[in-house]
């Protein structure tokens, strides 16, 4: 059995440069049980530059799937270099209300030919799957993707978002098809 802990396992920089999530393992339903009075375990030091002073720079709101009500995440402020640490569950992508396994069974889901899952809404799960095939597109993947996901992604990468900062960069691949509408006109109509 794995101890859940509240030490970041993870850092992830956003391209501000002065915001940076801690990836920890902690039980979500602990965290809302107590709110504001978990008590959460300080880094020890700043993960961007590296000082020992972290100061607390209090909660946040935040809302996942599978609560009624939001959780209230810590947050820590580096009076050195002025960068903002905020908490994330592992379970969780950043920037994503719903687990990474129920975004990945979903895509499994409909990548097996069956239908979207009953336990999430129709509309999300629809713009998961073309935020996939859209970023399978953009790397080069156009014809198997069911491939790309079991073997070109890594257990913690889940592309269906679009937004660049919470996701890994895979390379952009050239397009099978013109960039461009290519009109030609018709020739004249003669009788010859």
């Amino acid at each position: 059995m794995v101890k859940k802990l509240t030490l970041p396992i993870a850092l992830k920089t956003l391209p501000e440069g002065k915001k940076s999530l801690l990836i920890c393992r902690i039980e979500l339903e602990k965290v809302q049980e107590l709110g504001k009075k978990f008590r959460w375990k300080n880094p020890g030091r700043c993960l961007v530059c590296g000082s020992t002073r972290l100061w607390g720079h209090g909660f946040v709101l935040r809302y996942f799937f599978g609560f009624a009500s939001g959780v209230w995440i810590k947050r820590w402020r580096c009076p050195e270099c002025g960068s903002v640490h905020t908490v994330r569950p592992e379970s969780f992508l950043p920037g994503m209300q719903y687990p990474k396994s129920t975004q990945r069974s979903s895509l499994e889901s409909k990548l097996a030919g069956k239908s979207f899952l009953k336990t999430v809404s129709r509309q999300i799960q629809q713009h998961w799957w073309r935020t996939f095939r859209h970023l399978c597109r953009e790397s080069g993947n156009w014809t198997d993707l069911r491939k790309f996901l079991t073997e070109h992604l890594l257990p913690d990468q889940l592309p269906v978002t679009k937004r660049r900062i919470y996701r890994a960069s895979w390379p952009t691949a050239v397009s099978p098809y013109l960039p461009f509408a290519l009109t030609v006109r018709p020739p004249p109509f003669s009788f010859e």
